[in-house]
């Protein structure tokens, strides 16, 4: 975890993986151990999940797409301080691997479900996550897109391997998309945002990794800010040059519980610019 005054050092994403060998023999070992005594103060019955829906003006959107919606669900992190039956109830709104397929398959959509890897899949094993997470039925966006289409109409959603581990390659992943058709991208770590390649369009990212700094102190606010900028990005809509960024509070808990910061599965919808 990064407090609120100490921050990674600022540093662009790497193309190739980067095994994460440090968190595996640290922060993997040390979170299985909060997380299970943090388990039993979880408060999931009475927890309230906020769905707020979000207006997004996209240029060039054919009128076909206006009004298009994309429920963002981020951070599961299955496991005992997030029980299953919590996720069945954010699915039916609209890191252990046991029961992990049977949860993804549980969320359903016109135009089906995409996903992408966070650091906590690198810290276990990304080519499992990918395994369950597509037997599951959802597709795994790495450094690939695909295009949705409303008959002669297209948004292209693609999406990229986790910032701190992972090949980020935004280029590839949107390589090939005509560039009059809106784009969406996917990356976990909202910090992309600030490293995506000049003269890329991106009209929409979409991402989570912050869980809104987990738990909020009176006076203090937020007890985490695990990204390169701070607070920038921790929470919200924001807008980056040409780009509209939303970052997710997430719907699960990484070992300490959240508190005064309920989890969040919002709903982005497209409007014309």
């Amino acid at each position: 975890m990064i407090g609120l005054f100490l921050h990674p050092r600022r540093h662009p994403p790497a193309r190739e993986r980067r095994p994460p060998v440090f968190e595996r023999l640290t922060k993997a070992r040390v979170g299985w151990v909060v997380e299970r005594l943090a388990a039993p103060f979880s408060r999931w019955e009475s927890a309230r999940l906020e769905s707020p829906e979000i207006a997004l003006p996209v240029r060039d959107l054919d009128p076909r797409l206006v009004g298009y919606r994309i429920a963002l669900v981020t951070d599961l992190h299955h496991g005992p301080a997030v029980p299953e039956r919590w996720f069945a109830s954010v699915a039916d709104r609209v890191a252990d691997l046991d029961g992990l397929d049977a949860i993804i398959a549980r969320f359903r959509a016109r135009d089906g479900s995409v996903a992408v890897l966070g650091n906590h899949d690198h810290w276990v094993d990304p080519d499992l996550v990918g395994r369950i997470v597509e037997r599951a039925g959802a597709r795994l966006l790495t450094n690939r897109h695909e295009l949705i289409r409303r008959g002669a109409a297209a948004l292209a959603v693609a999406g990229v391997d986790d910032f701190s581990h992972g090949a980020v390659r935004p280029d590839d992943a949107l390589a090939g998309v005509p560039p009059d058709v809106p784009r969406v991208l996917l990356s976990h770590n909202p910090d992309l945002i600030e490293y995506l390649p000049a003269g890329l369009r991106v009209d929409v990212m979409l991402s989570g990794h912050t869980h809104n700094g987990q738990a909020h102190l009176p006076l203090v606010g937020p007890i985490i800010a695990p990204s390169q900028f701070g607070r920038k990005y921790l929470h919200g809509l924001k807008r980056a040059g040409e780009t509209w960024l939303y970052v997710s509070a997430g719907v699960g808990s990484a070992a300490l519980p959240r508190w005064r910061n309920p989890p969040e599965l919002p709903v982005l919808r497209l409007t014309a610019a």
